[in-house]
């Protein structure tokens, strides 16, 4: 195995950590670090990310977040807009104010506005998987800039539309808040 040491400085110059762990350690601090509701965002091989969701997304957990399949329209919206090919599974948030629902295209979106296409670009094209954990971001309906807090959390499956394998997720703890 070969080691990037310029890589993982650079990381380390921008304050993030780098942990290199066996794979069950892996998987079992990535669920703790779920339930304990830390943030953090995983780059992991996809063995790893598949073990990782088949605990996490329980049929149970699968339903209550409202989890369905992207439909061919905003596939093939994504697909013509961002030159993006994905596929997979993610919920919906409703704006309060304007009543637009926050999707794939939206999350997309402001991904690009507050990353930049590259960075978007990226991490879809990552040779492995990646898997927030209890992400900070916190979604901003592209229609009127309401940022939806309180409304509950937009959770996603993406996976690569030639082989299906997943590739980026979400494991979030949702919290529904009511607020004046």
């Amino acid at each position: 195995m070969e080691v990037n040491f310029s890589a993982i400085e650079g990381l380390l110059d921008q304050g993030k950590s780098v942990i290199s762990s066996d794979d069950a350690s892996t998987i079992e601090w990535a669920l703790n670090a779920v339930r304990e509701g830390r943030t953090a965002t995983l780059y992991v091989s996809y063995p790893v990310l598949q073990a990782i969701l088949q605990r996490y997304w329980t049929p149970k957990r699968v339903e209550f977040a409202g989890l369905r399949p992207i439909s061919d329209e905003e596939v093939a919206r994504i697909r013509s807009d961002f030159n993006l090919d994905i596929d997979g599974y993610a919920n919906s948030l409703e704006c309060p104010r304007c009543k637009h629902h926050y999707s794939t295209y939206d999350f997309i979106q402001q991904g690009i506005k507050e990353h930049g296409e590259e960075a978007v670009r990226s991490t879809f094209s990552f040779k492995g998987g990646v898997f927030q954990i209890n992400p900070r971001q916190a979604p901003i309906c592209q229609r009127c800039g309401l940022i939806i807090i309180g409304v509950g959390v937009y959770s996603y499956l993406y996976r690569d539309r030639q082989t299906g394998i997943p590739e980026y997720a979400c494991g979030a703890v949702i919290v529904i808040v009511i607020f004046d």
